[in-house]
């Protein structure tokens, strides 16, 4: 199926012309950065770029398949091996296929915000702490915002300590007893995803190596919303390509709420030498 460029403008198509090594988009609100990136994908497959080696994140379920139905619309079946996908579902792909690497069942269990802070109060309440003098909710926070920085409950501690912060020290002593819990369930929670990836990636380079290879093309939709692990989990990807079109607008963000920053977006300068802006 044949596509049309006509609707795109001179810097639009300077972006979607651009094939090889690392490409930031950025523009507003409302200005087509989507189109520019469907735009984008059918160029690659134009130029002999196999569907199934281009990965395509954004940031819902429903922003992926609106993202899957329009490449299809525009350019024909072709478009169904684009693997278009949240980080998370990206995520549970890898981790079902190579769980065992890290000690966990194939069949582990995904746990969500209730069954997350029923643990948090199980794991309080072996602790011997009130639930009063130690919110639950705000200490799953504390828990989430730690794996967005990838700490582990350890690296909690050590900064409790330096800090002589004993909230964060209670926080640490919780989230360790929260991921032994986990771990003997055979669960892991929405951060868990992220995190134990990146773990896979970093102690298994053979493993990264064949989603390197898998995905020779990466695309990223409202990058400005990433987090730390998840611009990890991105650079991993792309660092043996360099292929890698992150698409976003470094004045909105509506996940900062969740570990999201900008500073992702300067990162990449430092990544990708000869970032093209």
């Amino acid at each position: 199926m044949a596509f049309s460029y006509d609707n795109l403008n001179a810097r639009q198509m300077e972006a979607v012309m651009h094939k090889d090594g690392p490409l930031l988009v950025l523009a507003g609100a409302g200005s087509g950065k989507t189109t520019v990136l469907i735009a984008r994908v059918a160029k690659l497959i134009e130029s002999g770029v196999r569907p199934w080696n281009i990965l395509t994140i954004t940031f819902t379920n429903k922003a992926a398949d609106e993202l899957k139905n329009r490449l299809i619309t525009k350019l024909g079946m072709d478009a169904a091996e684009v693997f278009a996908s949240t980080f998370h579902s990206m995520c549970v792909r890898i981790l079902r296929r190579d769980a065992e690497l890290l000690d966990l069942p194939k069949s582990f269990t995904i746990y969500d915000a209730d069954d997350s802070l029923r643990v948090v109060k199980k794991c309080l309440k072996n602790l011997g702490m009130e639930e009063k003098q130690f919110p639950p909710k705000p200490l799953l926070g504390s828990i989430s915002h730690a794996k967005e920085k990838l700490q582990d409950p350890q690296d909690l501690a050590d900064l409790a300590d330096r800090n002589g912060d004993y909230r964060m020290k209670v926080t640490a002593r919780v989230y360790a007893a929260y991921q032994k819990e986990l771990h003997e369930a055979g669960a892991l929670d929405f951060d868990d995803l992220l995190c134990e990836t990146v773990r896979l990636f970093k102690t298994h380079p053979e493993v990264l190596e064949y989603y390197q290879n898998r995905w020779e093309y990466i695309m990223v939709d409202e990058y400005q919303d990433t987090n730390h692990v998840q611009y990890m989990l991105v650079a991993l990807l792309a660092k043996k390509n360099k292929n890698l079109c992150v698409v976003g607008d470094d004045d909105q963000s509506i996940y900062k709420f969740r570990g999201a920053t900008i500073e992702n977006i300067l990162l990449l300068k430092d990544s990708f030498r000869g970032l093209w802006w």
